[in-house]
């Protein structure tokens, strides 16, 4: 679904629920959280993480990490730091592979929800905590997270007349994000700068972030810094007030010795191009799109060891093929030629950070003529035809969703490593086992079972028939007041990334979906 399945991010600064500090939270910089205190910080419908490993010499290690957000954690920056450390002890640190590079991609997003950290978000929170209490959001698509910007806006509303003054009238919608700069340096990139240093990863995550300078000015803390912390004496402030959804790639150990700490161990970073229709109303600002900037941000890294390089698609670039008139370079315009410029550049492993608002096992509206009718099916036109579509080169593709609802949105899908020339039997996501009527089946939206699945998620259910899978996501849905409410799944995938690929691994890893 072309208008849902990319990032609502003027409406997932909603994600934020009035909820008490979950037990056990550990502060930045403090100790390990304990596996007493992670039980507090998982989802309630997993699985345990799905091996694809073929270690050897030079070899990455992968990790597809499918979060699900939950409006607890971001009661306060100790409970973010620990929602996210307590998913790399679950999935990651038992599974790291030594000697080589391991890698962990967190979903697109991931830094959207740590604007409703602290009292500044309390208002918002407790919209968010009940959103069925709010008799006009009845019925009302979005209401209960439009109430929350409100709540938002006015919780920041120091930091918004501060900006409003300084770069004049900004966009309602997203100018809470940009009044949460201090928090979204600090609390975002402040998390997984640490946490990729302290257990010597590679650590990929999304956000809305403004551009930002660290300043010690006094009038300028006065106006910024966070009431609940004492002894601030700089503060990050936004440099323009234009809001880039950025994509980071942390690495172990610091590649520059200045800058803002947070962004001193940054090996890559991407600002998102092209937006979607939403961004856009929002007012964000979508990366460069001519010139040698346009490929310097989408220029690939290599992982230090390997010949893995990693091209990052955060999620509608990753469809983004279009075709260039012949002898036109497609690095001259990335919102047309978003992946044909990354293979260009020689990139050989995509990384596909995904927020897909909106239910997975869903018929698509026909607003956009060229999305298929199930959402699943028109999905294979990313993570499946980046490496079965002989026009471009990639090795593998590796798509990491977010799940989980805030407040009345929905976020779902499943996530996967796929890989080039993989043979065997195959997979395919729920609902694509056979093509129905209105199905767009070509090349890249096959239908049925397809070999190029290295490994796949379990949606919450087994396949089966489409309206089956549709009632399901029904009782998933926001206020639908079901026992299964909001009880997407948590899990991650482990898998090695050999380069060259091997074609006669075994495919298709997975799990059992959890009984219903």
């Amino acid at each position: 679904m072309r208008t849902f399945r990319l990032p609502v991010t003027m409406l997932t600064a909603a994600a934020f629920a009035a909820a008490a500090l979950p037990a056990g939270a550990t502060a930045a910089g403090s100790s390990t959280p304990s596996a007493k205190t992670c039980r507090n910080y998982t989802a309630a419908r997993t699985v345990p993480a799905i091996k694809a490993l073929a270690p050897s010499k030079g070899t990455p290690r992968v990790f597809a990490m499918q979060f699900k957000q939950q409006a607890k954690y971001v009661v306060s920056a100790a409970t973010f730091r620990t929602a996210i450390e307590c998913q790399l002890l679950r999935y990651v640190v038992p599974n790291l592979a030594k000697g080589r590079p391991n890698l962990v991609v967190f979903n697109e997003d991931i830094g959207l929800m740590v604007p409703g950290i602290g009292s500044r978000g309390k208002a918002a929170r407790k919209v968010i905590g009940d959103p069925g209490s709010l008799a006009e959001c009845k019925g009302v698509t979005l209401c209960a997270t439009l109430k929350t910007l409100d709540g938002l806006r006015q919780g920041y509303r120091t930091q918004v007349a501060f900006y409003a003054k300084r770069f004049g009238a900004l966009n309602p919608l997203s100018s809470p994000i940009l009044a949460a700069a201090d928090t979204e340096v600090r609390d975002f990139l402040g998390t997984f700068s640490a946490l990729a240093k302290k257990y010597g990863l590679y650590m990929v995550g999304s956000g809305p972030v403004p551009k930002f300078r660290e300043t010690t000015d006094k009038k300028i803390v006065a106006a910024l810094r966070d009431p609940d912390l004492k002894g601030v004496k700089s503060v990050f402030v936004a440099t323009k007030k234009d809001i880039y959804n950025t994509a980071f790639v942390w690495g172990p150990r610091d590649v520059r010795l200045s800058g803002p700490a947070a962004l001193r161990n940054v090996v890559q970073q991407n600002d998102k191009v092209p937006l979607t229709g939403i961004e856009n109303a929002q007012g964000f600002t979508a990366g460069p799109t001519t010139g040698a900037a346009a490929a310097k941000n989408l220029k690939p890294y290599t992982l230090p060891g390997t010949k893995a390089r990693l091209g990052i698609a955060t999620s509608l670039p990753a469809f983004t093929f279009g075709d260039p008139p012949a002898g036109v370079d497609p690095c001259s315009d990335t919102s047309k030629y978003y992946m044909r410029c990354l293979d260009k550049l020689g990139a050989n492993l995509v990384v596909q950070d995904e927020a897909n608002p909106g239910a997975w096992a869903v018929d698509n509206e026909q607003s956009d003529p060229t999305a298929n009718p199930w959402q699943p099916l028109d999905w294979m036109g990313s993570s499946y035809r980046d490496v079965a579509d002989p026009s471009v080169h990639f090795t593998y593709n590796v798509t990491a969703f977010m799940t989980g609802s805030l407040a009345d949105l929905t976020f779902d899908g499943q996530s996967s490593i796929t890989q080039r020339g993989l043979q065997g039997a195959g997979c395919h996501y729920v609902g694509n086992m056979a093509a129905q009527p209105g199905d767009v089946v070509d090349a890249a939206h096959p239908a049925g079972s397809v070999p190029e699945f290295l490994a796949l998620t379990p949606w919450v259910t087994a396949d089966a028939p489409r309206d089956q899978l549709k009632a399901i996501g029904l009782k998933l849905a926001p206020g639908s007041g079901d026992r299964m409410e909001n009880d997407y799944l948590e899990t991650a995938i482990v898998a090695d990334l050999p380069f060259p690929a091997v074609a006669t691994r075994p495919g298709c890893a997975t799990a059992a979906a959890p009984a219903l």
